[in-house]
């Protein structure tokens, strides 16, 4: 399992595939201009966040780094790739239509020639364990709508997926061992304004249903 450590993680920006409503998988799918818009505007959120990350961790794929390092044109922070953070592996898949591979947005299917959640999940652990034993404060991972799914899935919960760009802060909470974080959501279109910290539906209402 994860260190109960605090940290950020957000989706990449939107992409070309994203646009087309295509699976990306390992597919090396540019950020669009909306989806370079989206990170650009991250900066108004990270301006308010109480305690700033202290390091920046992405995949190997451009659309993670790409998303990263316009962040980090508003913090200036060390900047860590790690392959270990990239999105599922969808083999036959990739590059086909949403329509066409339904089943892997739904479910826990591995894709044909394609990336079993089990190894997914592994390598997944294997990057967060060793990026939050590494640092002290809160590091911001800038991941894959998959990797939100399969973190979820670490503790058996059924997670909805997210929106590009919208960071989530996770904050230890000792009293649910099962799984140890507070989720809390920035919102994207309310961050002109200011940081709109709210409850994130993507783990919270599994809890919810885990507790039901």
């Amino acid at each position: 399992m994860i260190p109960a450590k605090p940290f950020y993680m957000i989706r990449h920006g939107e992409t070309q595939a994203n646009k087309d409503r295509v699976m990306a998988g390992s597919i090396d799918s540019p950020l669009t201009q909306r989806g370079r818009d989206q990170a650009y505007a991250i900066h108004d959120i990270l301006a308010h966040l109480p305690v700033p990350p202290v390091a920046i961790a992405h995949s190997h794929l451009s659309r993670a780094r790409d998303t990263a390092e316009i962040i980090n044109q508003q913090l200036d922070l060390p900047m860590i790739e790690d392959a270990d953070l990239a999105e599922l592996h969808t083999g036959d898949w990739e590059g086909a239509s949403y329509d066409e591979c339904r089943s892997i947005l739904h479910s826990w299917d591995t894709p044909p020639n394609g990336e079993s959640f089990e190894e997914f999940i592994t390598r997944l652990s294997r990057a967060k364990n060793k990026l939050l034993d590494a640092h002290d404060g809160p590091v911001l991972i800038v991941c894959h709508g998959g990797v939100f799914r399969a973190f979820g899935k670490m503790y058996g919960l059924n997670s909805r997926g997210v929106e590009n760009c919208h960071m989530h802060e996770f904050e230890p909470h000792q009293d649910r061992p099962w799984f140890p974080w507070k989720v809390w959501q920035y919102d994207l279109s309310q961050c002109r304004a200011k940081a709109a910290r709210e409850k994130a539906e993507t783990y919270e209402s599994a809890l919810a249903a885990m507790a039901s």
